[in-house]
């Protein structure tokens, strides 16, 4: 990724959220590098597709 290109709203959005429940649950805020390494682990990978998946079938969710 271009250092330089910005990040679509929506997806800074999602990424505050992450960090917010990280802090509140833990009480530590989480490094850049930890949300990255936590979101590109297969699993979590597995489940964001199921869920994108979900969601252009017009699932209910």
């Amino acid at each position: 990724m271009d250092p330089h290109q910005t990040v679509d709203a929506a997806v800074a959005d999602a990424l505050a959220t992450v960090s917010d429940f990280i802090r509140q649950v833990t009480g530590v805020e989480p490094t850049p590098a930890e949300i990255a390494d936590a979101l590109t682990r297969y699993f979590v990978m597995k489940e964001i597709k199921d869920h994108i998946l979900m969601l252009r079938e017009g699932s209910d969710i």
